[in-house]
């Protein structure tokens, strides 16, 4: 059995996502998130590496953060709605209110 990367609990949320380069103008959900970064469902993927602007959309509050790309998989337009797509993103110096949301957000919810 393999052993498993993550050294944080992730939580399984679709929430909605802005991301972008220069500024967060391209639009994706989250498959799952934590205080340390998110996967993000989208078919505009940036090569790893690249940092990128990200706004993320609690419903209570948003949150705009920095991010490092981790990896990305594009796959063919037409298959992006039943082939797995997207980004993970690890955050750069993610502010301590949002460390501080994240906490209370997953202590009401249920993670996975």
């Amino acid at each position: 059995m393999a052993q498993e990367k993550r050294r944080t609990e992730r939580a399984r949320r679709r929430l909605m996502v802005k991301f972008g380069q220069t500024k967060a103008d391209k639009t994706g959900f989250t498959k799952n998130l934590s205080a340390t970064g998110l996967s993000v469902k989208t078919n505009s993927v940036f090569k790893p590496g690249t940092t990128i602007q990200i706004v993320v959309d609690f419903q209570e509050r948003a949150f705009t953060m920095w991010g490092r790309v981790c990896w990305a998989k594009k796959v063919p337009p037409q298959l992006s709605h039943v082939l797995d797509c997207g980004m993970g993103i690890q955050f750069v110096d993610p502010p301590e209110d949002f460390l501080e949301f994240f906490r209370e957000w997953t202590a009401k919810k249920t993670v996975r």
